[in-house]
């Protein structure tokens, strides 16, 4: 098993061993990422409760399903300041949360791969010995793209927006192309990026920049690939249950079960990623062997 888990990966491979070690080890995994993010939901439950939301929101009599669905829709829309307040605590303490979440998963995923025992402590006192290296890598990375983004999304825009004032499918047609463009450039930079964080968890650089783009030669367009079918899976996931529990309103037991689907389905990613890394971590002390010994033989 262990043999199996280590060596290198096809892109079935990865996620083939993404689903086996989550099917596996579903449980103590999952206990991690909670024990992590139930402080948050639990701020997100008491605003609700003190905004005045109910707990179940059940069909009105005289409504037919379509009328409940588009009342309860509406319901999510409009909240009160107190759970506004509670939504933007909770989404501030979300951003402080995930290098320990994504750090915990992805050390935790490295003791499966060596058949090693782990406890829910152990894995979040580890990543919080490279909280700050983590969280400052997130931050300025989150910056460069938040410039990436807006400068030339804003370009693609105005170009768009003035050949369809005088052009409207000359515009659709230029505005798909250069969006589709962007978005692939966008992806694949991200890709060589991505690996920042368990380079700074594992390897004590920050902000890791370099040492994610060395991890990722020669695999950006195989990890592009599986960002975006592991992005697939979890919208599919999130809407397949969403839909029905719409049904439910803006109630606390709907806040509930969106917040562990929302869990489950970042267990799926934080997974995914960390096969990503140790697999590109294996090839490129691969690589870097078989440099050497060709330099050793060459002299």
């Amino acid at each position: 098993m262990k043999t199996d888990l280590q060596k290198p990966l096809s892109f079935g491979q990865i996620l083939d061993q993404t689903f086996r070690i989550l099917k596996n080890n579903f449980v103590p995994l999952f206990v991690i990422a909670l024990v992590i993010m139930a402080p948050i939901y639990l701020i997100q439950i008491i605003s609700l409760i003190a905004g005045g939301r109910d707990l179940i929101i059940a069909l009105e009599p005289g409504q037919t399903f379509l009328d409940q669905f588009i009342n309860n829709a509406e319901s999510i829309e409009n909240t009160t300041l107190v759970e506004d307040i509670g939504t933007i605590i909770s989404s501030i303490l979300a951003l402080f949360a995930i290098p320990i979440f994504t750090g915990a998963l992805i050390l935790a995923v490295g003791a499966i791969r060596n058949e090693k025992t782990f406890t829910t402590k152990s894995m979040i006192k580890q990543s919080l010995t490279r909280y700050w290296p983590m969280f400052w890598s997130t931050l300025l990375i989150g910056l460069i793209l938040f410039a990436i983004i807006f400068f030339p999304l804003m370009i693609i825009t105005m170009v768009t927006t003035i050949l369809a004032i005088n052009e409207p499918v000359v515009g659709v047609i230029v505005g798909i192309v250069l969006g589709l463009s962007f978005f692939i450039g966008l992806g694949l930079l991200f890709t060589r990026w991505s690996m920042y964080l368990p380079a700074v968890l594992y390897e004590r650089v920050a902000p890791g920049l370099l040492k994610s783009w060395q991890l990722t030669k020669r695999q950006t367009w195989k990890f592009f690939g599986l960002y975006v079918v592991f992005s697939l899976i979890i919208a599919a996931i999130g809407f397949a249950i969403q839909w029905p529990v719409t049904l439910l309103g803006y109630s606390v037991l709907y806040t509930v079960i969106m917040n562990l689907v929302n869990l489950t389905t970042g267990l799926i990613m934080a997974i995914g990623y960390a096969v990503m890394y140790f697999d590109a971590h294996k090839r490129h002390s691969a690589s870097d062997l078989h440099d050497l010994m060709g330099e050793y033989e060459a002299k």
